[in-house]
C-alpha cells in the first residue's frame, strides 16, 4: 500500500505541514470563490518552500492567465518542479503545454527550473488548519470536503462546490486504489476520516513512481498521406474538399442572403441551420443587418467519425484566406453530423469574429461570442485550442489568446465526432487532433 503524493515528500524534506497546509487550504478558497489574483499571491508564499500542490496550481494559474498575464514560460517552470516533487498530475499538464510551445520557450522554462531553490523558512509555530467536525456536515458539505481533501493530495476532483460528478467519483476510485481498498467511488464518511489522515502517512522509499496515464486520442490528422479518405476516413456530407501540400482544403463562394429566396428552417436542410446560425450570431450583435450576412452558394460540409467523451481537448492549426464568409468546425452526438452537438463558428471580418454554439434537435444558441473581429487572413496557419471539462467549462484560445470562455452544461453525453463546414470562404485544415480531458 502507498500513497503518491507530493506533499508528502515536503513533510520528510522540510517538517513543516501546519503552515504550508494552512497555506494551501486558504490559496484554494480563493481558486474557489474565483479570487485568482490572491489566489496567486498565497500559492506563491507555499510554493517557495517547495509545495507541490502550490507550484502545480501556479502552473495551472499562469496557463490560464487567472489573476495573471498569460505566461507559458512560468507555467511549464511550476509544472515541472511540481512534477519533480511528485504530483500526480504536474508531467501530464507540463507534457500537454510544451506541445503549445516554441523551442525557446521551452528552453527558458527549464532553465529556470534548473537554477530555482526552495527558500528555506524557519520552523512555523501556526497551529493546525481548523475543520469541521464530520459528524456536522450534510451531505453536500461532506462531499465538498472530500473534493477539498482530494485536490490537496494530488487527486483531481474538480471544484469543491458540494456536486457528485464523474471527476469526484474517478478522484475518490484513484485514492482508493491507492490504499488498497474497494474502488467503489462512494462518497462516505469513513472515507473522509481516512483523506484526512492520509497527511501522517509517509511514502516508502522503494515507492514507485507514479505512473501517469496520457489521455486518450481519439482522432489525429495532418493529412500527410494526402489523402483524407482514410486513416482516419473522413466523408464528405456536400461540396468539394481536397488534400494539397498544406492540409485539406475548401473553397466555396458566397452571396449576400437577399440573394437567396426565403427559405423555412428546418433540421432536414443542414444548410438553413447554417443560414440561421450565422443569422443570429450577427442579428444579437446587430453589427450586420439580415440581408448583409454573406451566405454560400453551395455549403461544403465533411465529418469524421472519432468518439470522445463529454470532456475533451480538441487541437487545430487553420488557415483562412479570403473575407467574407463563416467556417464551422464542432463536435456532434449520435449519428447525425448535421445534428445536436456544439459549433464554434468563424466569421472573419464580422462582429462577433468567434462564437460557440449549441444545437440541439435543430434549435441554434448562441453560448459565448468574442467581444470584436478576429481576422486570420494573413498567409498564415493559426492555433485554436478548444478545450471543455467535466463540469461543462469551456475555453477556446486561439494563437495562446482566451477568446472565449463559458460553463454549459446542456450537452451531458459523449461526442461521436467532428465536423467542419465551409459556408463561403477559403481553409486549409493543416492538422487536427481530439482527445478525452
Amino acid at each position: 500500500m502507498f500513497i503518491i503524493k507530493g506533499f508528502m515528500l515536503l513533510v520528510l524534506l522540510f517538517g513543516h505541514i501546519g503552515l504550508v497546509s494552512a497555506d494551501y487550504a486558504e490559496a484554494m478558497r480563493h481558486y474557489e470563490r474565483q479570487e485568482y489574483r490572491q489566489a496567486l499571491q498565497v500559492f506563491g508564499e507555499a510554493a517557495k518552500s517547495g509545495d507541490a500542490d502550490a507550484q502545480y496550481m501556479l502552473g495551472r494559474l499562469h496557463e490560464a492567465g487567472s489573476g495573471t498575464p498569460q505566461d507559458f514560460v512560468q507555467a511549464h517552470q511550476w509544472y515541472n518542479l511540481s512534477a519533480a516533487r511528485g504530483h500526480r498530475h504536474a508531467a501530464e499538464a507540463r507534457d500537454a503545454l510544451t506541445s503549445r510551445m516554441t523551442a525557446g520557450q521551452i528552453a527558458d522554462a527549464q532553465q529556470a527550473a534548473r537554477v530555482w531553490k526552495p527558500e528555506e523558512t524557519p520552523p512555523p509555530q501556526a497551529a493546525p488548519l481548523s475543520r469541521p467536525d464530520i459528524e456536522t456536515l450534510s451531505d453536500r458539505q461532506g462531499i465538498a470536503e472530500i473534493q477539498r481533501e482530494l485536490n490537496r493530495l494530488g487527486y483531481d476532483a474538480g471544484p469543491v462546490d458540494g456536486a457528485m460528478g464523474r471527476r469526484t467519483r474517478n478522484a475518490i476510485r484513484e485514492y482508493q486504489a491507492d490504499v488498497d481498498v474497494k474502488q467503489d467511488g462512494y462518497p462516505t464518511t469513513g472515507l473522509l476520516r481516512r483523506l484526512r489522515q492520509t497527511e501522517k502517512e509517509a511514502v516508502p522509499e522503494d515507492s514507485p513512481p507514479p505512473r501517469i496515464a496520457s489521455p486518450r486520442v481519439a482522432l489525429q490528422d495532418d493529412f500527410s498521406d494526402g489523402d483524407y479518405r482514410r486513416n482516419p476516413a473522413w466523408t464528405i456530407l456536400s461540396g468539394d474538399f481536397e488534400v494539397d501540400d498544406n492540409g485539406l482544403r475548401s473553397i466555396v463562394e458566397t452571396q449576400r442572403a437577399s440573394d437567396r429566396d426565403s427559405r423555412r428552417l428546418s433540421t432536414d436542410r443542414p444548410e438553413e441551420i447554417g443560414l440561421a446560425m450565422l443569422e443570429l450570431i450577427l442579428d444579437q450583435t446587430g453589427s450586420v443587418r439580415r440581408d448583409e450576412v454573406p451566405i454560400a452558394v453551395e455549403p461544403a460540409r465533411i465529418f469524421v467519425n472519432a468518439p470522445v467523451d463529454n470532456a475533451f481537448r480538441l487541437e487545430l492549426q487553420l488557415a483562412s484566406r479570403q473575407q467574407p464568409g463563416s467556417l464551422e468546425v464542432g463536435l456532434f452526438q449520435g449519428n447525425r453530423p448535421n445534428g445536436t452537438g456544439y459549433r464554434l463558428v468563424y466569421s472573419p471580418g464580422s462582429r462577433p469574429g468567434l462564437s460557440l454554439v449549441r444545437l440541439i434537435s435543430g434549435s441554434v444558441e448562441v453560448i459565448a461570442r468574442q467581444e470584436g473581429q478576429l481576422e486570420l487572413e494573413d498567409g498564415r496557419f493559426h492555433s485554436i485550442i478548444w478545450t471543455r471539462d467535466g463540469n461543462g467549462e469551456m475555453q477556446v484560445h486561439v494563437d495562446d489568446r482566451r477568446l472565449l470562455r463559458v460553463r454549459d452544461t446542456g450537452l451531458r453525453d459523449p461526442f461521436q465526432g467532428v465536423v467542419m463546414v465551409n459556408q463561403g470562404g477559403d481553409y486549409t485544415l493543416g492538422r487536427v487532433r481530439l482527445q478525452d480531458r
